[in-house]
C-alpha cells in the first residue's frame, strides 16, 4: 500500500491539474500564459531542481547503468512500436507517432518535480531520475524522435544533426545537469543561502506544471482518432512501464535507481514530441491528444505504479 503523503500529493497532483483546466476556462490562464508558462518552467525552477538535487546526492555507477539500461529500453519500445504499426499496419505518420510519443516519457517537465515531490528526502532518487530525463529522453527526442518524425511526416524535410545538437544545448536544464554534475563529483557544496533559493525555486515547478498540462487539456483534439489514440496512450502508460519491470528483474539496481527508473517510465508521452510532429506534419493532431489523454491517463495510474513498485 502507498502511505498516506503519497496518497495525498497524488490527490494534490489531480487537484492542480484539474484547476489548471478551470483557470483557462474561466479566462485567468489565458493562451498567452499558456504559451509562456512552459518557458518559464523550464528555464529557472527547473534547473534550479536539477541543481539543487544533483548538489545534494552522491555519485554512484548505478548511474550510469540508469542511463545505458534507459537507452536500451527506449530503444527495445521503439522496435515493438515499429512492429505493431506494421502488424496492424497503420499509416505512416501513426506509426511515427507511436514509435515516439509511445515511448518517451515527459520525464523533464513533469516526471523529475514529481519524484521530487514523492520523495523529497531521497536525493539520489532525484538524481537518478534527472539522469534519466537528460540522458534519455531529452537526448533520444532530440535526435531519434526528430529523424523518426521527419520521416514519416508530410513535409519531406531531413534530419540534421548539428541543428539537434544545438537545441540541446540551447536547454537551460542540459547546463543546469552539468552544472549539478560538476558540483557532485567535486563535492563542494554551495553556499547555504544559494541552496535555500535553489531549493525554494524548485518549488514552484510541480505546481506550475501542473497548472500548465491542465490548462493544455483540449478533449476536442482527441477527435475521430480515438482508437489510435488508445493504442498509443496504452502503449505508453502501460507497456512502457511494464516493459521497464521486466528488465529491472534481469538487471540488478539499487533500489532509488530502479524506483526512479520506474517512475519515469510511466510519465505521459513527452510534449515536445507534438511540437515536432507539427513542424514535420506527421499527424500533429493526434500527437496533440496523446499527450493531453496521457497526462491524465499516466496521474490517474500513478497510485498503482506507487503501490506495486514500493
Amino acid at each position: 500500500m502507498i502511505n498516506g503523503e503519497a496518497q495525498r500529493l497524488v490527490g494534490m497532483f489531480f487537484l492542480m491539474l484539474v484547476l489548471g483546466w478551470i483557470l483557462r476556462r474561466a479566462g485567468v490562464l489565458r493562451e498567452p500564459h499558456i504559451g509562456w508558462l512552459p518557458g518559464f518552467i523550464v528555464t529557472v525552477p527547473l534547473p534550479a531542481l536539477v541543481v539543487e538535487s544533483l548538489v545534494r546526492a552522491r555519485f554512484s555507477s548505478a548511474l550510469l547503468s540508469i542511463w545505458l539500461l534507459g537507452l536500451l529500453v527506449t530503444g527495445v519500445g521503439m522496435l515493438l512500436a515499429w512492429l505493431l504499426g506494421r502488424l496492424f499496419r497503420l499509416r505512416a505518420g501513426t506509426q511515427g507517432v507511436l514509435m515516439i510519443s509511445g515511448t518517451l516519457g515527459n520525464t523533464g517537465f513533469l516526471g523529475t518535480p514529481l519524484i521530487a515531490a514523492l520523495y523529497p528526502d531521497q536525493t539520489d532518487t532525484v538524481a537518478a531520475a534527472v539522469t534519466f530525463d537528460m540522458g534519455v529522453t531529452a537526448l533520444m527526442v532530440n535526435s531519434v524522435g526528430i529523424a523518426v518524425l521527419a520521416r514519416y511526416g508530410k513535409t519531406g524535410n531531413g534530419f540534421e544533426w548539428w541543428e539537434s545538437l544545438r537545441r540541446l544545448g540551447r536547454m537551460p536544464v542540459f547546463w543546469a545537469t552539468l552544472v549539478g554534475y560538476g558540483l557532485m563529483l567535486a563535492r563542494w557544496q554551495p553556499p547555504n543561502l544559494l541552496l535555500f533559493t535553489l531549493e525554494r525555486l524548485a518549488q514552484m515547478t510541480v505546481p506550475l506544471a501542473l497548472l500548465t498540462i491542465g490548462a493544455m487539456v483540449r478533449w476536442h483534439t482527441v477527435g475521430a482518432r480515438w482508437r489510435a489514440l488508445v493504442l498509443i496512450v496504452a502503449f505508453k502508460c502501460l507497456l512502457m512501464p511494464l516493459l521497464v519491470w521486466g528488465m529491472l528483474h534481469v538487471a540488478a539496481l539499487p533500489d532509488f535507481a530502479e524506483r526512479a527508473l520506474l517512475l519515469q517510465s510511466a510519465m505521459p508521452s513527452v510534449m515536445v514530441s507534438a511540437v515536432y510532429a507539427s513542424v514535420y506534419q506527421t499527424e500533429p493532431e493526434l500527437a496533440t491528444a496523446v499527450v493531453v489523454v496521457s497526462a491524465v491517463a499516466s496521474l490517474a495510474l500513478l497510485p498503482l505504479w506507487l503501490q506495486w513498485f514500493a
